[in-house]
């Protein structure tokens, strides 16, 4: 049973985002719960939780959810072409069609892809592996490709694993650079921390000078420090010239190069001076919008502070070269001195060791590209419509698990057409979305709620390191199953071996006491943990370089001192091609008309990517009905156009036509939306399709020329386009 704090509360946490806010849950007599309130005793949270985490409870008890599988007929006209079956139906349909595929076209027949939610679900995301493994997938998709997986590939090449990501030390730190984030609205992914605002104005308090680069004016956190108004996806340019502003004066930290940690040299730092020496501040000003003066203003604060750390989000990761911008924020902090260093960037403790990544993997070659698989074998989300339809060894089944890779992905009217072509689409999910509209089957999947969890994806990115465990709040309603369930009866049911094989029928300690115990840890002893908290200490800047020198000793943080100093590779093999790709971007930016408009993504207070769609208490708030398009009324005067009307928003990959908002906090020659809409043709979400608004990422690219080949993230902000009145 749940552990009960009080008669009717019980303690749980939000899994909506990286911070894990802790909650309290109220349960009536009925065993429903009715109630969600931040928990004020939370050791991390203290009392903090956002709207959009409280507002979980109305999706958890929403009459628009799924709550038994329901299989795609003939017959079904009259209910949207579905009709409701059995548990026992679905599975005995689905195992022995990808049974057969597999037998008669081979492994690569079958694909996954898995959404943003799975990060926050310990054992659906661990079962998705696993099935996949079993099968044999290769094609395992995710939506990293849309958000962070040029974060995983540079770890990878340059510490060793996917799970090292050394983040802004900013309760110490004298200076703080954040790039492509607003912490107010969507907290900073990446660097878990309740109430980052609060943390941010003790910093500025403390004296820290914290600067924001965002092509949108961070005003609401104008007290916090001001923003330099970058051009959408120059990121990796400004900061090359940060790093060739400050080699050309103040110099890169000697220290630092010749001596990291126990005697670590630093290698290839001739590579790096000279792609950032092609990049002067005087050179890039104009392409990326800010002064060379300025651009020189910021590297001497970088260099000179006593203490210096930098932050970039999903407004840098989603350009065309992410993986570049990670890469020159790494060596930023390590030419500077201040990687590994209090107040710098520094390596958080982990409950449990990251996974070594081992030999370099060799590209996959594709007729769209060739791209490096990250965290093993992931292609970039945009080649899904591609590999079905226009692949040797095309695609025939997908599963798509807590995703929407219809609106989150590029070419939405090319992924319907593929969608339509393929032998068995199944998606497991809350709700009949966009994507599972399209699908066979459609299974319903248990929220956040019905599910016993642990908060594993944020170790090592915790401003507070800790470990959190949660017992399920309620049983899950109707026929809801969790996911590790379905998939494992899907293997079941094929003859392979799944979960229900392993030994004990207690999953989360099958699948994550080993982990755990590795340092020390264990899920009894967070059973038994008031509020299912676990503290760890503090890592010690220091060192951490020579434990992870070539990305390949111990990546457990542990600081013990023990391993054998080798080179540190700044810049290895795996980056050259990303060095010679920004040079020819670099031309066709600076190629580009004067009044070239530039879309961004823009996140706002009422959405959560596609996931609140049908949340009816969000769409009664003003501005939250539909997506703009935002535009600075600069532009819209010079273009004739005026507040409230419609316009035409158009590019080589699509078009749009949408409601024209002015907003004067976005740059000139920016215009931007919010992503998550396009639900005209779901009516199984119908508090959406009444509000449907228009999918932005159809004026995204798909295919050739859609990714980033050092990490298949996708190009899906800094997208040029046309604006007409309609």
């Amino acid at each position: 049973m749940p552990k009960v704090a009080s008669a009717q509360t019980i303690k749980t946490f939000c899994r909506l985002c990286e911070v894990n806010c802790g909650l309290e849950a109220t349960i009536d007599d009925a065993q429903q719960m009715v109630a969600l309130r931040p928990d004020r005793s939370h050791p991390v949270s203290q009392g903090f939780a956002c709207h959009k985490g409280l507002l979980a409870l109305e999706i958890h008890r929403d009459p628009d959810r799924l709550n038994a599988p329901i299989r795609r007929t003939k017959e079904a006209a009259s209910e949207g072409g579905f009709t409701p079956a059995t548990w026992d139906e679905a599975i005995g349909e689905i195992a022995p069609k990808l049974k057969a595929l597999i037998a008669e076209h081979g492994p690569e027949s079958v694909a996954v892809y898995i959404g943003n939610p799975s990060a926050f679900n310990a054992l659906g995301a661990v079962a998705a592996g696993i099935f996949a493994q079993a099968l044999g997938v290769k094609r395992f998709f995710f939506a990293g490709t849309q958000d962070c997986t040029n974060k995983f590939a540079i770890s990878e090449i340059l510490y060793g694993s996917a799970e090292i990501h050394p983040i802004a030390d900013l309760d110490h730190s004298d200076y703080v650079l954040m790039m492509g984030t607003n912490p107010r609205i969507s907290k900073m992914t990446f660097l878990s921390t309740p109430d980052p605002v609060a943390a941010l104005r003790e910093a500025r308090d403390r004296g820290a000078k914290i600067r924001f680069v965002n092509p949108l004016a961070i005003d609401d956190l104008a007290d916090v420090g001001d923003t330099l108004q970058i051009r959408p996806d120059t990121d990796a340019y400004f900061l090359a010239a940060l790093l060739c502003e400050i080699d050309a004066t103040c110099g890169f930290d000697g220290g630092a190069l010749r001596d990291i940690g126990n005697g670590t040299s630093v290698e290839h730092v001739d590579r790096l001076r000279e792609f950032v020496q092609a990049y002067p501040a005087d050179r890039v000003a104009e392409l990326v919008g800010l002064s060379a003066e300025t651009i020189r203003e910021v590297a001497r604060e970088f260099s000179t502070a006593a203490s210096a750390s930098i932050h970039i989000s999903t407004g840098v990761n989603m350009g065309q070269q992410g993986a570049l911008a990670y890469w020159l924020v790494q060596m930023l902090s390590l030419v500077t001195g201040n990687l590994d260093r209090r107040g710098g960037n520094i390596v958080a403790a982990r409950a449990f060791p990251g996974l070594p990544m081992g030999e370099e993997p060799a590209l996959e070659k594709t007729k769209w590209g060739s791209f490096r698989p990250s965290r093993g074998a992931t292609p970039p989300g945009s080649l899904i419509a591609e590999m079905i339809a226009d692949d040797e060894k095309p695609i025939r089944a997908l599963l798509v698990i807590a995703g929407n890779p219809l609106l989150s992905i590029g070419g939405e009217d090319k992924m319907r057409e593929a969608f339509a072509n393929l032998d068995l689409l199944v998606s497991v999910d809350f709700y009949r979305n966009a994507t599972a509209e399209l699908a066979d089957w459609v299974l319903p999947a248990a929220d956040w709620f019905e599910r016993e969890d642990l908060n594993f994806f944020v170790q090592g990115v915790q401003r507070k390191p800790y470990l959190q465990w949660t017992d399920r709040v309620v049983a899950p309603t109707h026929e809801r199953k969790e996911d590790w369930w379905i998939l494992s009866r899907i293997q079941q049911e094929m003859g392979l071996p799944s979960l229900f094989d392993l030994p004990g029928d207690d999953a989360l300690m099958t699948l994550w006491n080993g982990r755990l115990e590795e340092n020390g840890y264990s899920i009894p002893a967070l059973r038994e943990a008031e509020a299912g908290v676990i503290f760890i200490p503090d890592a010690k800047p220091g060192g951490f370089l020579s434990r992870v020198a070539d990305g390949k000793s111990d990546v457990d943080g542990d600081g013990d001192g023990n391993d054998s100093a080798r080179r540190f590779d700044c810049c290895p093999d795996a980056m050259l091609a990303s060095l010679e790709r920004a040079s020819e971007i670099f031309e066709g930016l600076a190629r580009e008309a004067s009044d070239q408009l530039k879309l961004i993504t823009r996140r706002t207070h009422h959405m959560l990517n596609s996931a609140f769609q049908n949340m009816k208490v969000l769409k009664t708030e003003a501005g939250s009905q539909n997506n703009p398009l935002y535009m600075n009324p600069v532009d819209a005067a010079s273009r004739s156009l005026h507040e409230g009307q419609h316009v035409r928003i158009r590019n080589d990959h699509g078009e749009l036509v949408a409601e024209l908002a002015l907003d004067p906090h976005l740059r000139e020659g920016v215009v931007a939306m919010s992503h998550g809409f396009g639900n005209d043709r779901t009516p199984g979400m119908p508090v959406a399709q009444a509000h449907p608004g228009v999918n932005v990422n159809r004026l995204s690219p798909s295919g050739a020329g859609s990714f980033d080949p050092v990490s298949g993230m996708e190009h899906l902000t800094g997208i040029t386009v046309e604006v007409l009145a309609s």
